[in-house]
């Protein structure tokens, strides 16, 4: 089967055809060597999806429809001291259809938080690819763990396994977590008998909270 490209053109759809921003549109055409009449199928970010075809620098619209968003979960990650880590970080959170993702201000955190720019077009590319319909939403200013409150759950080698029933869930530095810096109450949670990369448990936490019944 013929590979049908996705593409995120942010609302308001005022028009018939909507225009497909320079960059995306050379990729369709450049890269990927689509031309006018190619089936394509489209998104808001913000649920609606639909079917249409290439026009001249355009889509133009078929049949739509609104999805429903795929979850509510939150996670709060120190940001990999590598770039390409937190790339993989991004994209695959994105992909999954995790809601929101923040970074964490923690006290042995090592990476900076990376540029707007550079995470929005991480999660526009992982959202295209995974032909998804809703943009996960990003939070350019790192939070603290104590700003949270006591309806998180915390990865920790210390706490329990089962999976905690939260819509937050946060994920420190590889360092570990400094003395006192959890707050007390807070619910601990082992993600397994290994110690796993920040981005990695991120992916682990993610899919464990998204897969429950």
């Amino acid at each position: 089967m013929k590979h049908v490209p996705h593409v995120l053109v942010g609302a308001p759809w005022p028009d018939d055809d909507l225009a497909v921003p320079v960059v995306q549109w050379r990729h369709l055409t450049k890269v990927l060597r689509k031309n006018r009449g190619d089936p394509v199928t489209y998104t808001d970010g913000l649920g609606r999806i639909g079917e249409g075809r290439l026009g001249s620098q355009t889509i133009v619209r078929g049949e739509e429809t609104t999805v429903a968003k795929p979850s509510e979960l939150t996670v709060v990650v120190a940001p990999p001291a590598n770039k390409d880590r937190a790339r993989f970080l991004v994209e695959k959170l994105a992909e999954m259809g995790v809601s929101w993702l923040t970074w964490l201000d923690s006290r042995h955190g090592e990476g900076k938080v990376p540029p707007s720019p550079k995470v929005f077009s991480w999660v526009l590319a992982a959202t295209e690819q995974s032909r998804g319909a809703w943009l996960m939403e990003t939070s350019a200013e790192p939070v603290t763990i104590g700003s949270m409150g006591e309806a998180v759950a915390v990865c920790d080698q210390a706490g329990g396994v089962q999976v905690p029933d939260c819509r937050i869930v946060v994920i420190g530095p590889e360092g570990g977590w400094a003395e006192g810096e959890v707050p007390p109450g807070v619910t601990r949670w082992n993600l397994g008998p290994t110690v796993l990369r920040t981005e990695t448990a991120a992916v682990v936490a993610a899919a464990r909270l998204l897969g429950r019944a």
